[in-house]
């Protein structure tokens, strides 16, 4: 009888540490489709491009927003068979006033992928047009770390005020 307790105490305690490793240790952001944003990325790009009197979270949620909605146009652009490339990058980000002033983020390793991310957007937006890619990104998943907030479908958008960090949240870790 005492073994039997030993050892539905072990398992108990084995149980319980399995669980805490159900929820990322802040390792991820985000998932579009299966592939990680992680959060070394989000805060390497935040800090590259972020300003000194842009508050943080403001910063992450835009950045987030911008990298979830450039791997939803990747997702796009792969099934729609529209080829991306540097050039396509380099030119959408000049065709668009909104967001030209990216193209300078194009050279620096940090802040790359969020230039790359608006390019990407903005190829497959005019690609395939704004309607049927709204329709189409809204039927991609997508979960938002809670720390980060909450995906909006009908905005496309990371929701900051929706995060809910004491549930917890269930997602694939980045890779080491």
């Amino acid at each position: 009888m005492k073994r039997m307790r030993c050892w539905l105490a072990a398992l108990v305690a084995g149980l319980l540490a399995l669980a805490g490793c159900s929820t990322p240790a802040g390792t991820v952001a985000a998932t579009v489709n299966g592939t990680v944003i992680s959060s070394a990325q989000l805060d390497a790009v935040t800090t590259a491009v972020g300003r000194a009197d842009a508050a943080k979270a403001d910063l992450n949620e835009a950045v987030l927003t911008m990298a979830i909605r450039g791997e939803l146009a990747r997702v796009i652009a792969k099934e729609q068979a529209i080829e991306i490339t540097r050039q396509g990058q380099v030119e959408a980000l000049a065709a668009n006033t909104q967001i030209s002033a990216y193209a300078k983020f194009l050279d620096d390793p940090d802040a790359a992928s969020f230039a790359e991310d608006a390019a990407d957007l903005s190829l497959v937006l005019t690609k395939v047009g704004a309607e049927a890619f709204v329709a189409r990104a809204q039927q991609i998943t997508v979960q938002v770390n809670p720390r980060y907030g909450a995906w909006s479908v009908d905005s496309l958008a990371v929701d900051q005020t929706a995060g809910q960090l004491s549930e917890p949240w269930v997602s694939p870790s980045a890779p080491a």
